[in-house]
């Protein structure tokens, strides 16, 4: 019913089926009663089976439905049953009037190689319909790469296959791949192919080694590769394929000559070159590296000669002896550098030719402590350095030595007196501050022709003694600091040198302590020269202390230097004004004329600076009843003092002034002030008692006869 439905809404939006749309209607009524009908009534079937091949264009008659009907049974009208994901619906065009099939649009094998459906009669008769879609060649073999690179060693085993990749063909059956051929390049038929076909109807191929390769004949190939298929004609496909033969190591080094000769002299320099051996490898790599060495077991064990590993060149090692031997036979072994190598062997004689070979030989003792070169710079001119002997092993005139000195600056000179024992001197005398080190070289020379020689180079220390005193680097230093600062305050910073070296030349710093100098001030450290203050500075005790700085060497003796440190002192007000004494008493008499001198020689004792200006006032009496004058004696105010207006004792107050006060009064002041709570101009105060005496009954010229006694408690 589904299907009906369906192929009847098809033909309902079909314009040419829209005239007959109310026949089909009643068509398909019929249908369904027909159905209903036949429900339970045995089904007519009918099979039909069509080929058709592929790549055929649309329009191409498949067949006809009818020819699938069982005999007798005839239609004018079919319903066909199509589902989804068949195709028949979009690749088949198919008449249900007639049942004739046609294709819709060109059909493709690889794509859909079957088609199904079932066609139904108004009887109810069904026929499957299965249309087979037939395979053309319209495919060729395809390679998945135009061209590769293959690696094969060389000496591979005849008959050894390497497989390919295969070419894929998407056609089936005998239009498929059906073989492959090397068309060009199998030089001298080095190859062959082999197929075999897979589960999947894939025909593989393997490269088959029909020769023995030798990558030093031929060290690649390029083979032309060919597939084709069953079809006629063949389709075909090309690859090429770089056939690179690998190196193994099949050959062993050959040298250009089984045997070599050389002739050297006996006096030959080692390190002279002798000869070269020279051998090749057509391996290549490592596997064609060729390496030289001497067999030492079968040759040279004393090693006389050496050989280049590379270059295979033949060097002297150390000094030959004609007397000892004349003839040196060496094996000289050629090898690659496989992790198996070839070896090949080679014969190298070398003779020795005689010559004057003996040099003297010369024996060297220092004549230092230790015996090792040097000399004091302390050493005087005639005083030996080291000790020579000389020996020759030759004869006759070649025995005959003569040795001489270079070097030194002319410091050292060379003494003999029989011409076998020699002795090095100081010639002139040394510093070392100006040179530490001289370097002399002593040579022995015989009387062959060519003459040979035998010379010896060392170097000759000067070694230091203490001569020379530590320098300070001016002689006077000058330094302004306040005179109030803490212990452990910095200074300044002498510094000394001593060309000397070693201990010579440490330096040890101190102060000297000599009587009236200011060293118990200052200190200083040892090593750095730091000059820090020790204890309280007093700018008035002296505004200028000056002390003497001593720097000291460690030598033996040890040497010293001086330097004089000037510190000048910034005064500060830190001194407050003090008198002799703390009461002065004193008797006037009355009516005493203004501006008498009652107190002489009563200054406060002061420090003077520029914080240590001062000036004197009095209390007690009134302000015109006296004053101090500059000549530092206390006179009578601008009236006389009478004993009947005045106290018998008058309390008369001096006191100093001083600047910025830095401490606060004295127990005798007049008055108790908290001294923190003093101005900053502050105001010491002394107490003076002025007694005035009188006699009752006398008249003041009586009284002025009477002595007037003064006194300072």
């Amino acid at each position: 019913m589904k299907t009906a439905a369906k192929v009847f809404g098809k033909h309902m939006t079909d314009p040419s089926h829209r005239e007959g749309w109310w026949n089909r209607r009643i068509v398909l009524m019929v249908y369904v009663v027909l159905e209903l009908v036949t429900i339970h009534s045995p089904v007519v079937r009918g099979t039909l089976e069509l080929q058709l091949d592929e790549e055929q264009p649309a329009g191409t008659i498949v067949g006809d439905i009818s020819a699938g009907l069982p005999p007798g049974i005839t239609a004018s009208l079919y319903f066909i049953s199509d589902h989804e994901g068949t195709g028949v619906g979009s690749d088949l065009d198919i008449d249900e009037s007639t049942g004739i099939i046609k294709t819709a649009k060109v059909l493709d094998r690889e794509l859909r190689d079957r088609y199904n459906f079932i066609a139904v009669t108004m009887t109810g008769v069904t026929v499957e319909v299965t249309i087979n879609v037939n395979d053309i060649n319209d495919h060729a073999p395809t390679f998945q790469r135009k061209r590769a690179m293959f690696k094969i060693p060389e000496q591979t085993a005849i008959g050894t296959g390497f497989p390919l990749e295969p070419a894929v063909d998407a056609d089936k059956g005998p239009l498929s791949t059906q073989g492959y051929l090397i068309k060009d390049g199998n030089i001298g038929n080095a190859f062959t192919l082999e197929t075999r076909r897979g589960s999947n109807e894939v025909l593989y191929l393997d490269l088959v080694v029909n020769a023995i390769l030798d990558r030093e004949k031929r060290s690649t190939y390029t083979l032309s590769l060919e597939a084709f298929d069953g079809g006629s004609p063949k389709r075909t496909d090309q690859m090429t394929l770089d056939i690179t033969v690998q190196d193994i190591n099949d050959n062993a080094p050959i040298f250009n000559q089984s045997r070599y000769h050389a002739i050297i002299s006996e006096n030959l320099q080692p390190g002279s070159n002798i000869l070269q051996v020279f051998a090749t490898d057509v391996d290549e790599g490592d596997n064609g590296m060729v390496l030289y060495e001497i067999n030492r077991r079968q040759s040279d064990p004393d090693r006389y000669f050496a050989i280049d590993s590379r270059t295979g060149i033949i060097t002297l090692n150390k000094p030959l002896d004609f007397e000892m031997r004349r003839v040196h036979e060496l094996v000289v072994q050629a090898q690659d550098n496989a992790t198996q190598p070839e070896v090949t062997n080679a014969f190298v004689t070398i003779h020795v030719k005689d010559y004057n070979d003996n040099q003297p030989t010369m024996t060297i003792i220092f004549l230092s402590e230790d015996g090792s070169p040097r000399i004091s710079e302390g050493a005087q001119p005639g005083q030996y350095v080291a000790r020579i002997s000389v020996t020759d092993p030759d004869y006759g005139e070649y025995a005959n030595v003569n040795v001489s000195l270079e070097g030194g600056d002319g410091k050292f000179a060379l003494t003999t007196k029989d011409s076998i024992i020699y002795l090095i001197c100081v010639d002139k005398i040394l510093d070392r501050e100006e040179r530490d080190s001289y370097e002399l070289r002593v040579m022995a020379t015989d009387s062959g022709t060519p003459p040979l020689r035998a010379e010896s180079s060392f170097i000759i220390q000067v070694i230091d003694i203490n001569d020379n005193p530590p320098l300070f680097d001016q002689p006077v230093y000058r330094q302004m600091i306040p005179e109030v600062v803490f212990p452990g305050s910095f200074v300044l910073q002498v510094t000394a040198r001593d060309k000397d070296q070693g201990p010579n030349g440490v330096i040890d710093y101190r102060i000297l302590q000599d009587h009236g100098s200011f060293s118990n001030w200052f200190s200083i450290d040892s090593i750095t020269g730091i000059i820090t203050t020790l204890a309280q500075l007093d700018y008035e005790k002296n505004p200028n202390p000056s002390i003497t700085v001593v720097a000291t060497d460690g030598g033996k003796p040890r040497l010293s230097s001086t330097a004089v440190v000037n510190v000048v002192l910034q005064d500060i007000n830190d001194n407050e004004p003090v008198f002799e004494n703390n009461f002065y008493n004193v008797s006037i008499k009355e009516n005493t004329a203004p501006g008498t001198c009652i107190l002489e020689n009563c200054p406060p004792v002061c420090f003077w600076g520029r914080s240590g200006s001062s000036r004197k006032r009095r209390g007690g009496l009134q302000a015109a009843e006296g004053e101090m004058s500059p000549d530092k004696r206390w006179h009578e105010g601008r009236r006389a003092v009478t004993y009947e207006s005045e106290q018998p004792v008058v309390p008369l107050h001096m006191c100093e002034a001083v600047g910025t006060a830095k401490q606060a009064g004295h127990q005798e002041a007049s008055s108790a002030h908290d001294i923190h709570s003093l101005p900053k101009q502050m105001t010491f105060i002394r107490a003076y008692r002025v007694q005035a005496e009188t006699h009752p009954n006398t008249t003041e010229e009586e009284d002025s006869g009477k002595e007037i006694e003064g006194e300072s408690g």
